[in-house]
């Protein structure tokens, strides 16, 4: 790419430019004699004063090489040469030519050291003998008159081929020039003009980069676990407000006498819910303050957690408390507003009522009705848009946004039923109880949402979890090494070469590596230069990577792991990753649970091209004997100690992956521990207002013959029926809202696991409710019904 901007550039310039590709033959022979270690450069034979047909089997040869070759035009020439492989093989080549119509003169071009370009320990040495090159070379074949040779023209090649032939038998992933001649013009002002319009530094691997900046950028994370926090917590938040709601619609209840003798001495009832809204910021205010010194604690203990003992997770004890004060303020002011909010709206429900109502306490009455159609309406929009939020909205933002839209339309179809319970006939205690629960549906409601946020949460936190025993897909090891390793340790020679003892039953995968940015969990910056692997096409075929389809725009497709794209790249499958170099990856589909998280995958001969300077292999993964894991990775790191070789078990390197990911889902899910905690207390506390609520019932129950454990049995049916429905809907909700993001990974619904965490739930709810329903009925029920209230 840089010959050809060059080549556009003279052309533009005005300025000859002749491209030419040399090479180093280690021998050249005709009629039984060899010229041994020559160079040999391929051009435009023309330029060199070549005569006669010049095709590309044509050799010409000068007439210092010609003389000891006792070369005839027309004579058959063998070339001989070393090719390196790009597996890391050298082998030696032959290449037949016909010599050409006459032996070239030494003068001009075709005596041109400069020709060949310069290479240390070569062109600067002073005698052939004195040359280190980086291939094997017989010394014993160097004669005193090709010593002679280079004292008088150096690195001049003896031999010219044409340039179409040259980049047939040497081009490379380096290139197919190693230079181009520029003719001498009377001023090069024009070319350098040109040059600086025509080439671009970025593609030919030369890039300006801002450290600071990028260093900045990175230290933002490769995940806003912010913003998961503010997602989970807003279910915790709407909990709370809705309990806050539900303390303070009962706390007026109760002062509802108090209440009445306000208004009956001339209070306006703007100035009763002005004095109410008073308390309530007051509460709100100590409230949000101790919430906030809460918050930090919280903080701090998730902190102290990453240091010690989910060091693991972070691999770091550089973690240090960070309290902004605007934010925290914020947080304060907006858990006030939204407390106010509730209570505001709690006291809407009393500006129907009389003060001679308040006075006698019946600021709670109510008259359950059925009014169809509404609930369910809301229900059928509500599940509509969560299914759009599902479809259309990507990543967090469709589970979030499905997940609530569902609760939301489960909660409006529960309501629906519970007043459609209150037309139904009573026939047995299990009807009684169902139809109780419906005497205040929007109480119900609110106790079954508590628990049905607290189940969401837990349930669809912990579906993400990885099994650290889970099936291992890939080889069982997997190592890399410091520096390449250029031969193939699959055959003899190759482990001969890397001095490998004989491993029966063991195979390598080679891939080749581009070093950058680790771009798996373990890694708490965002990656700005991510690690690229070069697949083997053999490996890629395996598995059925679709690795080599052409992409728009010349981009190269490339694969990743599921997690990495998402969460720590921000990509989707069709989404282009550019590399600071320029390279545009193009993602084509994703791997679920794989050892190469760290990494972005593309095919190995789209790897030559894009970074040709990445030599080698050093990646490997690795196939062995079942039984003879740990003792092959003790072989391979002992005999490949030079060359810097870790090797461990995949499933090791796995289970730090999963040990990341499961932590902070343990973060998380401590949210829907403190929802549960909430739901909990909700449900005791509409349990207990019911019930004494329900005193005169009870006691008429009682009157007419039923025992107290009947009565125990109704009450705790009710709000197990509250429970029950809560655990449904939160579960439902959850499994639906997680199946997208479930699926884009390749996992299954975890069911077993699911189950056991609603079947923790229930007890913990029947534990509460049982408790709570035991407190309600000591209390004395022939008073209530003496006194009629």
């Amino acid at each position: 790419a840089l010959g050809q901007h060059v080549q556009e550039a003279a052309r533009l310039a005005g300025v000859q430019a002749t491209p030419l590709l040399t090479y180093m033959a280690t021998a050249i022979q005709a009629n039984g004699r060899e010229v041994p270690y020559s160079l040999v450069a391929a051009l435009d034979l023309a330029a060199v004063g070549a005569a006669g047909a010049l095709d590309d089997n044509t050799i010409a040869i000068n007439d210092w090489a010609a003389r000891d070759l006792a070369l005839k035009p027309g004579d058959a020439v063998t070339m001989e040469y070393l090719f390196w492989h790009d597996d890391g093989r050298m082998t030696t080549e032959r290449a037949q030519f016909r010599a050409a119509a006459a032996p070239l003169a030494m003068r001009g071009l075709a005596a041109d050291p400069d020709l060949s370009p310069r290479f240390p320990s070569i062109t600067d040495a002073d005698n052939v003998s004195d040359w280190d090159p980086p291939f094997p070379m017989n010394m014993k074949r160097i004669r005193p008159k090709d010593e002679d040779y280079w004292d008088q023209h150096r690195a001049t090649p003896k031999a010219f081929i044409t340039l179409n032939r040259g980049q047939a038998l040497w081009s490379s992933r380096w290139g197919k020039l190693t230079a181009l001649r520029i003719a001498s013009a009377a001023s090069m002002d024009p070319l350098r003009a040109q040059l600086r319009k025509t080439l671009d530094p970025l593609t030919n691997g030369i890039a300006v980069v801002n450290i600071r900046e990028q260093n900045l950028s990175a230290s933002r994370g490769a995940t806003d676990f912010g913003e998961y926090f503010s997602y989970f917590s807003f279910f915790l938040m709407a909990s709370a407000l809705m309990l806050a709601g539900l303390f303070f619609r009962l706390g007026v209840e109760q002062r509802a006498s108090e209440v009445g003798l306000l208004r009956a001495v001339g209070f306006a009832p703007a100035s009763v819910r002005c004095l109410f809204l008073t308390e309530g910021a007051i509460l709100a205010g100590v409230g949000a303050l101790l919430g906030a010194v809460g918050a930090v604690a919280y903080a701090a203990l998730v902190l102290f957690g990453l240091s010690t003992w989910w060091i693991d997770a972070v691999g770091t004890r550089e973690l240090k408390l960070s309290v902004a004060p605007g934010p925290l303020l914020g947080g304060m002011i907006g858990a006030m507003l939204a407390a106010l909010g509730a209570i505001a709206w709690t006291l809407r429900g009393l500006r129907g009522v009389t003060p001679r109502q308040l006075l006698a306490g019946q600021a709670g009455a109510y008259t359950p009705k059925f009014v169809p159609g509404r609930a369910g309406l809301t229900a059928a929009i509500s599940a509509a848009l969560a299914l759009g939020a599902l479809l259309a909205l990507p990543g967090a933002g469709g589970f979030f946004a499905s997940g609530l839209l569902l609760l939301i339309a489960a909660l409006a179809f529960l309501r629906h039923q519970l007043t459609r319970h209150i037309q139904q006939r009573v026939n047995s205690v299990a009807s009684l109880a169902v139809r109780n629960a419906g005497y205040r549906p929007g109480r119900t409601v609110l106790a079954a949402s508590l628990i049905a946020s607290a189940t969401f949460l837990i349930v669809s936190v912990d579906a993400f979890r990885r099994d650290p025993h889970a099936e291992i897909k890939e080889p069982p090891i997997v190592a890399e090494s410091a520096r390449p390793l250029y031969y193939d340790p699959n055959t003899a020679e190759g482990r001969a070469e890397l001095s490998l003892p004989e491993m029966p039953g063991v195979r390598f995968h080679s891939f080749r590596l581009r070093p950058g940015d680790d771009a798996s969990c373990l890694n708490l910056y965002e990656p700005r230069n991510p690690r690229v692997l070069g697949v083997p096409a053999s490996f890629a075929a395996q598995r059925q990577w679709k690795l080599d389809a052409p992409q728009p725009y010349g981009s190269i497709p490339a694969l990743a792991d599921a997690n990495s794209m998402q969460y720590v790249l921000h990509k989707k499958v069709g989404d282009e990753l550019v590399l600071p170099t320029g390279q545009r990856l193009r993602f084509v589909g994703t791997l679920t649970d794989s050892v190469f998280q760290s990494e972005v995958l593309i095919a190995e001969s789209q790897f030559l091209k894009a970074f040709p300077a990445a030599q080698g292999y050093r990646v490997f993964l690795i196939d062995a004997p079942a039984g003879r894991h740990a003792e092959t990775v003790e072989q391979l790191e002992h005999a490949l100690a030079d060359a810097g070789i870790d090797a461990e078990l995949t499933a090791t390197r796995l289970a730090a992956f999963h040990r990341v990911e499961n932590t902070y889902l343990s973060t998380f899910q401590s949210l829907g521990a403190l929802g549960l905690l909430l739901g909990t207390v909700g449900l005791a506390a509409v349990l207990m207002r019911n019930v004494f609520e329900r005193r005169r019932e009870l006691a008429l129950l009682t009157a007419v013959g039923y025992s107290p454990g009947s009565l125990a049995s109704l009450v705790l049916r009710e709000n197990l029926f509250i429970l029950v429905k809560g655990l449904g809907i939160g579960f439902a909700c959850a499994a639906l809202a997680i199946l997208p993001a479930l699926s884009a990974r390749g996992s299954a619904l975890p069911m077993g696991r699911m189950v056991m965490l609603v079947a923790i739930v229930f007890t913990v709810g029947l534990a509460a409710t049982w408790l709570a329903t035991r407190a309600a009925l000591r209390q004395p029920l022939s008073s209530a019904l003496r006194s009629g209230g």
